[in-house]
């Protein structure tokens, strides 16, 4: 986990109490080698928090070839934060 992660962990924590609740949380992901911790962390205090959780995930690592991958190269993954976009912004139209 990076240190500016850990940084939004220890905001996060500050911010429990005051209107963090009740939210929708997207949280975009690009790793190298694993991610689990970080995404067990949301799962973690997503309910505690009655938050609505979606995590989209992608290795920028091609192991096998020793090599970094585009991340213009993830097309599902692309695709899918792009329609959960336009689900979330037709939410909030019909919010209003």
């Amino acid at each position: 986990m990076a240190a500016q992660l850990e940084i939004v962990f220890d905001r996060m924590e500050a911010l429990a109490w005051e209107c963090f609740g009740n939210k929708t949380f997207v949280v975009i992901i690009t790793y190298r080698h694993h991610y689990e911790s970080t995404v067990a962390f949301f799962e973690r205090i997503a309910p505690f928090f009655n938050i609505k959780l979606f995590v989209i995930t992608y290795c920028t690592y091609n192991k096998d070839e020793q090599k970094d991958v585009p991340i213009s190269t993830c097309q599902d993954q692309l695709e899918e934060a792009y329609q959960l976009g336009i689900e979330m912004s037709n939410l909030q139209i019909k919010i209003r």
